[in-house]
């Protein structure tokens, strides 16, 4: 029995052995067919006159220029327009400068410059440094020129220049000419009163800048404080000078 066993197991494996010999056989024929027929090289057939002469032209090359007349002439978009037109508002005109005030004269006494002006022909006043007046803003001043600020600009002017005109000067008259044409034509004239001597000491009408007149018949001496006020009383080249400026 074991004898037929080993038997058949001989012969399985020549038939084995048999089959891969014919197996690797074929396998490395038909790769060698394989690269003899990659090998060869085919040989190009001559055109022949007929297809040469029917053999149409290259066509041309596509230009993104012939593209433009598609694209302006966008079939679902009739109002289309190659020319975008850009709407821009008109720009306000100019702010118009109104007119410098009049300046009736500067004086500085040692506290920074005042400058009596008028606006309109209106009433004259001090003015300080950072003032306004009107839409202009007192900058700086000497005895030759002002200069303003409008507009976040810078505006100098000489003296000069915005000195009152003799218009001025008569409007700032004319009530004074006209009160005493009135009392010229009263029946009766009042007698002249002379101001009180020893009036308390206390601060008058303003006077513009942060300052106070003094009142008349007021002779208390410089450096006297009343109602948040410290009096000033000095000599200048035009005589004395006397006002009362805050002290808060």
């Amino acid at each position: 029995m074991k004898r037929s066993i080993i038997l058949l197991n001989l012969i399985l494996l020549a038939v084995l052995g048999a089959g891969s010999y014919e197996l690797r056989r074929r396998w490395l024929e038909a790769r060698d067919r394989e690269n003899r027929l990659l090998a060869v090289q085919p040989i190009p057939a001559a055109p022949s006159a007929q297809a040469t002469q029917t053999a149409s032209p290259a066509p041309p090359k596509l230009q993104s220029v012939q593209y433009f007349e598609v694209a302006e002439r966008f079939l679902f978009s009739r109002d289309r327009n190659p020319n975008v037109v850009i709407e821009r508002k008109p720009e306000p005109p100019p702010k118009v400068m109104p007119n410098f005030p009049s300046v009736f004269g500067v004086m500085d006494i040692g506290m920074g410059p005042t400058v009596f002006m008028s606006v309109d022909r209106g009433s004259q006043q001090g003015y300080k440094l950072g003032d306004k007046i009107g839409e202009f803003t007192l900058s700086a001043a000497n005895q030759k020129e002002i200069t303003f600020e409008w507009e976040g600009k810078p505006i100098t002017k000489s003296l000069d220049d915005l000195r009152a005109k003799p218009q001025d000067n008569a409007a700032q008259q004319a009530p004074a000419e006209r009160m005493s044409a009135n009392v010229n034509n009263a029946p009766a004239p009042m007698p002249i009163q002379r101001p009180p001597e020893n009036v308390r000491p206390a601060p008058g009408a303003d006077i513009g800048g942060g300052r106070k007149g003094c009142l008349p018949g007021d002779t208390s001496p410089a450096g006297t404080t009343a109602d948040g006020y410290k009096k000033v009383s000095t000599s200048y080249a035009f005589g004395p000078i006397c006002y009362w400026e805050s002290t808060r």
